[in-house]
């Protein structure tokens, strides 16, 4: 299993790392991949996750519905990249990875504050 450690920079606020898992949605995660890095400004749904926008076009792999805190998922109706902050059930997203620490930064950041997100390295496990 492949894993790829991600971080996600919140301009002025701080960051938090995250890790895409590869076999939860293969294509999803090789897309975004190549996509990096990304930058846009939050939007909130809720108080049930943050997402930022990627421009990517990447059709639904493997969709759920129920998503604890910390995960991350991929929203294929608008193709954004979403940090889950709150337990829920919701619309069908990809599930790509976790939010491995500094969740806290991520669940304070409001809409319109800006977020990157950049490769950090490989773990083959």
């Amino acid at each position: 299993m492949s894993r790829v450690r991600l971080v996600a920079e919140i301009a002025g606020k701080g960051s938090a790392e995250c890790e895409l898992v590869r076999h939860l949605a293969p294509l999803t995660t090789s897309a975004l991949l190549k996509g990096l890095p990304v930058q846009d400004r939050v939007h909130r749904l809720e108080d049930k996750f943050v997402y930022i926008e990627t421009g990517l076009v990447i059709g639904a792999e493997k969709a759920k519905t129920q998503f604890k805190r910390g995960d991350l998922a991929f929203l294929p109706s608008n193709g954004a990249i979403c940090f889950v902050i709150r337990d829920c059930a919701t619309q069908a997203m990809n599930a790509i990875g976790k939010i491995v620490n500094n969740i806290e930064v991520i669940e304070g950041v409001q809409t319109g504050d800006v977020i990157a997100v950049k490769r950090l390295a490989t773990i083959t496990t």
